[in-house]
């Protein structure tokens, strides 16, 4: 049997799906350091655990862009974006400082590391048939670190780690919900009051059906409060449908009498 071509991009064992999972959510991040030359505290082939939260700020699927809020030692968190270089395949270079001492005096931006991250999809999961990352490989580069004192003439080192990730929470879908706020005769308002699900990932859309199909165009709206006109007594199931920017989605009904 001849062996199966993974997509461009995709390297060998890699799940199908990595090339369109979208990135989310907080990964516990297990790793080795690779290299550590003259950086204090720190020597090849140390374990270390790390988390990293991913945030696709794009509507569905794999955006082009993502941001990582990356945990460090000492407690310290870096920020950067990471740019999708391939399918599957993010990377993005960030920055962070360290103190110095120079002629008795500490500078606490002395001290420079610039350094590079790639993260590779691994494996995917499905949240309501929409492939979401589920494992990762990772790995930091810093070749050099500046000094931007003048105490000049010491090499201030390097350092460097790979990484697997498995998900330490990923996205739910919300949670639709809404009530009845007013009622006069045969128009009822009503107020959406949805949750954000899992994660937090912030509401994109939201839809609205009353039920009332003879009413035309006015059975359904996208608004927040809205209110609707009955055409005739009679019980009615209205419906809401919210979306998130994951694409994940949640709806309820409830039915009304109207006099």
């Amino acid at each position: 049997m001849a062996a199966a071509i993974a997509a461009p991009g995709l390297a060998s064992g890699d799940s199908p799906d990595a090339g369109s999972a979208r990135l989310q959510g907080s990964f516990v991040m297990k790793g080795k350091v690779t290299r550590a030359d003259g950086v204090r505290g720190e020597h090849t082939g140390q374990r270390v655990k790390r988390t990293w939260s991913f945030n696709s700020k794009c509507n569905g699927g794999a955006c082009a862009n993502v941001v990582l809020h990356k945990r460090r030692g000492g407690g310290h968190t870096d920020k950067l974006v990471l740019h999708r270089s391939s399918p599957g395949v993010y990377s993005g270079k960030g920055r962070f400082y360290f103190p110095i001492r120079c002629a008795g005096v500490v500078d606490d931006r002395g001290g420079e590391v610039r350094f590079k991250v790639t993260v590779r999809i691994r494996g995917t999961t499905s949240i309501q048939g929409k492939p979401f990352a589920s494992k990762l490989s990772a790995k930091y580069e810093n070749p050099k670190r500046i000094n931007h004192t003048e105490c000049q003439g010491r090499s201030l080192g390097r350092d460097g780690a790979r990484y697997t990730g498995t998900p330490d929470t990923l996205p739910g879908p919300p949670k639709a919900r809404f009530r009845r706020t007013d009622t006069t005769a045969t128009k009822l308002k009503f107020e959406d009051r949805s949750k954000r699900g899992r994660g937090d990932t912030p509401l994109r859309s939201r839809q609205w059906n009353f039920g009332d199909p003879l009413s035309g165009p006015a059975n359904t709206s996208t608004e927040e409060r809205p209110s609707h006109t009955f055409t005739a007594p009679g019980t009615y199931t209205v419906k809401l449908k919210v979306t998130d920017r994951n694409g994940l989605s949640g709806t309820v009904r409830h039915q009304y009498t109207v006099p």
